[in-house]
């Protein structure tokens, strides 16, 4: 789909996140990425609102003012609510605004329709997750935490997400078209991807301390992939997950713990492999900015088991491999065309392609 741009004029907008770094968190990356591609490619700028209480702030990150919320409620978010914006982003993700699973934070939307209506202001929501109610079997929308969800869609001037299977759900609640458009890789993207030949012999698994199911729940599958496709190092980045006792036989493992985004874009263009354990997301994983860097980095990329991700583009055996037996038939030539075939997914839905869908619906 081509996103039409209407002239950029001066616009500063808020962006409302639950963090931000130092502090570890995925949509805290994704809206400073995000922050600053719209003030590098549209002019637009960004004063961030954090949303989790008794963070230490820096006032400023990357350029950007950022607000803390004092408190949970209607007066303290009007008290430190900017007064010269001309839009509302809202990255929501239910987790870091709950406090419980009966706890649904309704002030939240009372608050926005306020300063909405007040200032004119456009609203625009992220939806990184939907409120799940897991119990044993049990699995569905949470039935009070996402009356909240639903109220923020209906009150949004647009309604955007990453998951297909999200869209369809929040299509119900508001009765019209909702964006859709896969997560971008948050650690960056480089210039240049190298063909699988020119890499090394090197698997790489990284992301937050979620990880540890690849080795707990896949070291078997992990093992056999690294024998198929000749892996003679794992590159485990992240913090340190204590690996220790686990049996990599004749595999090298090297713990690089945290690092930063310039090193880790290096490891990637020089491993042949990444892998991740999304199974506990499945038909997600075109929202997984570990598998996005993967793909943005030329990488095969290798999911623990199938995930019906169809809906999102993303096809097995297409786009990504998983550690069965059907493995060893593919060749280095059918290796790099599933890397390549990644790889122009991910560039369809890009940074740069991820800020033209919010900047047409902020300034059009």
């Amino acid at each position: 789909m081509l996103w039409n741009i209407p002239e950029t004029r001066a616009m500063n907008i808020v962006q409302i996140v639950p963090r931000l770094p130092p502090y570890t968190d995925g949509v805290g990356d994704y809206s400073l990425r995000l922050a600053e591609q719209l003030l590098k490619a549209h002019g637009i700028t960004t004063q961030f609102l954090a949303f989790q209480q008794g963070l230490k702030l820096d006032p400023m990150i990357n350029g950007f003012p950022v607000i803390g919320l004092p408190a949970h409620n209607l007066d303290a978010f009007l008290s430190v609510f900017p007064k010269d914006v001309d839009a509302i982003l809202v990255h929501y993700s239910n987790y870091p605004y709950l406090r419980g699973k009966l706890d649904a934070p309704f002030w939240l939307v009372d608050a926005l329709r306020l300063v909405v209506r007040q200032q004119s202001l456009k609203l625009v929501v992220m939806f990184h997750e939907l409120p799940r109610l897991k119990f044993k079997a049990l699995n569905i929308l949470n039935p009070i935490q996402s009356r909240v969800s639903c109220h923020l869609a209906k009150l949004a001037t647009t309604v955007i997400t990453d998951s297909a299977k999200f869209q369809a759900v929040l299509e119900q609640w508001v009765k019209h078209p909702v964006t859709c458009i896969p997560d971008f890789s948050t650690i960056g993207e480089p210039d240049r991807v190298p063909s699988l030949a020119e890499r090394q012999r090197r698997l790489i698994i990284f992301g937050g301390s979620d990880r540890h199911r690849a080795y707990k729940n896949y070291l078997p599958e992990l093992l056999y992939t690294c024998q198929v496709l000749g892996i003679e190092e794992i590159c485990d980045i992240g913090k340190s997950l204590n690996l220790q006792d686990y049996d990599f036989q004749n595999i090298r493992l090297v713990e690089k713990g945290f690092q930063p985004n310039e090193a880790v874009r290096q490891l990637l263009l020089n491993s042949l492999a990444g892998f991740l354990d999304y199974s506990r997301f499945p038909g997600d994983l075109g929202k997984s900015s570990v598998f996005a860097s993967f793909c943005a980095h030329g990488l095969i990329p290798l999911s623990s088991q199938y995930n019906p991700s169809e809906a999102d583009g993303l096809e097995m055996k297409k786009h990504y491999l998983i550690p069965d037996k059907r493995l060893k038939e593919f060749n280095l030539s059918q290796l790099q065309t599933v890397a390549d075939n990644a790889n122009k997914w991910y560039n369809r839905h890009n940074l740069t392609e991820n800020t033209k869908v919010f900047t047409s619906h902020l300034i059009g």
